[in-house]
């Protein structure tokens, strides 16, 4: 009777050991499939690409699939462009402001290679290529690409929040593009050397290859009448310097006649680079322009021009860690 019993147990520890082995062979949820994408605070996802000398180049926007297991099956992933989640979105986040509103990337400016994208059976993650073309971009307006993964029978979408959709604000770079600090760049009243208007900072973005533009004087950078006042800066071929700082001219003009764009003497620039003393993987790189120019505000009192002289200098400080590869990843941004 003992013997019964003994075997009894040991045939019970033994169901129970094996119906464990069993659960963790299981998926333990549901496998969905989503876009990897990193929101911002303004909930969109920054993409920065370097721009090529074609002004073309190619995302891999990463899709995953979810779950505790490998991927059980080969999946077709359908991709498409949303043309609706980007005006909800802007109308749910910044309503009446519509100088903050993001821009639909026109078509012209990107391609989608294939309508699908092929997650084999045993992968859990996958790229999808997106081809942009940045040639004759205007970044005035900050644009943004939505796409969506289409629901279909043969797989099951994560419909949360920033998953099963992508908002990808594209921002092309170059050696130039950048924030820059610009609290040694002061506007006076034309002929005035006193009170000046300072702005702490100009963005600078891409036009092609070696140039970028910024806002003159202290001009908002999300006013609506921005583009009436667009500066840009062409950098030309530098000359090296014995400590190994690049130093050259720049060739700086208005795109905007109205506005009277007058450059004052010649513009530079230098480039220098050092090394984190105690981060040695990370390299600074700093980009310093020297301007002097005279321009008309045509926008704030309409009809009524107001003459600014601007002068000084600003810096853009760059970050690089040599250890990362992937440029675009390596620079904090």
């Amino acid at each position: 009777m003992k013997s019964l019993h003994k075997y009894i147990m040991i045939a019970a520890l033994g169901f129970l050991f094996s119906a464990c082995t069993a659960e963790w062979e299981d998926e333990l949820y549901i496998q969905m499939v989503s876009f990897k994408t990193k929101l911002n605070s303004e909930g969109v996802s920054p993409v920065y690409l370097r721009y090529n000398k074609n002004g073309e180049v190619v995302y891999n926007l990463p899709l995953i699939v979810s779950g505790s297991q490998p991927n059980q099956t080969d999946k077709y992933v359908k991709i498409e462009v949303d043309n609706d989640t980007l005006n909800i979105f802007n109308k749910e986040k910044y309503q009446y402001r519509t100088d903050l509103y993001f821009k639909q990337l026109p078509a012209q400016f990107f391609e989608l290679p294939s309508p699908t994208c092929f997650i084999p059976r045993g992968s859990n993650t996958q790229n999808y290529p997106v081809k942009f073309k940045f040639d004759n971009l205007d970044l005035v307006e900050r644009y943004v690409l939505p796409l969506t993964i289409k629901e279909d029978p043969s797989y099951i979408t994560n419909t949360r929040k920033g998953w099963r959709k992508a908002l990808l604000n594209v921002i092309p770079f170059n050696d130039y593009s950048g924030n820059y600090s610009a609290t040694s760049m002061n506007a006076y009243l034309d002929g005035q050397t006193t009170n000046p208007l300072v702005s702490s900072t100009r963005t600078a973005w891409v036009v092609d290859e070696k140039s970028v533009f910024f806002y003159a004087g202290v001009t908002e950078e999300r006013s609506e009448s921005r583009g009436e006042y667009k500066i840009v800066m062409e950098f030309l071929e530098p000359v090296k310097e014995g400590n190994g700082d690049l130093v050259g001219a720049l060739n700086v003009y208005a795109t905007n006649d109205a506005i009277h764009f007058e450059m004052l003497g010649q513009p530079s620039y230098k480039i220098t680079q050092t090394v984190d003393p105690t981060k040695k993987y990370l390299v600074k790189q700093y980009c310093t322009v020297n301007l002097r120019y005279k321009y008309d505000d045509i926008t704030t009192m309409p009809g009524t021009p107001v003459r600014y002289r601007a002068e000084g200098t600003m810096t853009m400080e760059r970050q690089r860690n040599i250890l990362i590869p992937d440029e675009d990843q390596a620079i904090e941004w």
